[in-house]
């Protein structure tokens, strides 16, 4: 399951801290890539111990494996966006 689509589902049972976490991955995904846990805690305005509880509540070990998610999560939606491209130039 794609790490977005994991974090939209837990959308209800987040706290305060983690819906200002799942915000900022939602919008800003691409800032994460070059963050430390410390730089995310800061731009979204929580502590650091909440970074790595939030990954660890989508399933992840601690902030580096969530942040390879991340990446991941990016490079999955650039293929079906170029996929998604291709198509449309390749049905005229």
């Amino acid at each position: 399951m794609s790490l977005f689509i994991k974090i939209k589902a837990l959308r209800a049972s987040l706290s305060n801290s983690e819906s200002k976490l799942a915000d900022y991955t939602l919008n800003n995904p691409e800032l994460i890539r070059n963050q430390s846990s410390i730089e995310l805690a800061s731009a979204a305005n929580v502590s650091q111990s909440s970074v790595v509880k939030f990954a660890q509540k989508l399933g992840y070990k601690g902030f580096p494996e969530f942040k390879f998610a991340v990446v991941d999560a990016l490079n999955q939606q650039s293929k079906q966006e170029t996929k998604s491209t291709h198509g449309i130039h390749s049905s005229r």
